[in-house]
């Protein structure tokens, strides 16, 4: 079986990266069937079993869902961390504009 992806590793969550989560989570959905692929062959090993159910890779898509609705969270965060960016007149239109999209998003 041949896939047409992009060589990429996984990423990894770090504690000290904001939106970390939101690569890693991007990156192992684009990357589902080669994970898919790689693990089950290793029906008896430890990492088959710790492997993702249909049900944990929809929460995870639906995450990734909610962290890129426009205006992206990921990007936004981006903006916000920089030190060059006068930002604390951004913060609220911001966070107003990303709840009033998360809220769209719960009614749709």
């Amino acid at each position: 079986v041949s896939y047409q992806l992009a060589h990429l590793t996984l990423i990894r969550d770090s504690p000290t990266r904001w939106g970390s989560s939101y690569l890693m989570i991007e990156r192992a959905l684009y990357l589902r069937q080669a994970i898919e692929v790689y693990i089950s062959p290793l029906v008896m090993s430890t990492i088959f079993k710790q492997r993702l159910t249909n049900n944990e890779w929809a929460v995870l898509k639906d995450i990734n869902n909610i962290l890129e609705v426009g205006p992206p969270a990921h990007a936004l965060q981006a903006v916000m961390c920089t030190e060059h960016t006068p930002i604390l007149a951004c913060v609220l239109p911001a966070f107003d504009s990303l709840l009033s999209t998360w809220t769209r998003m719960r009614k749709e």
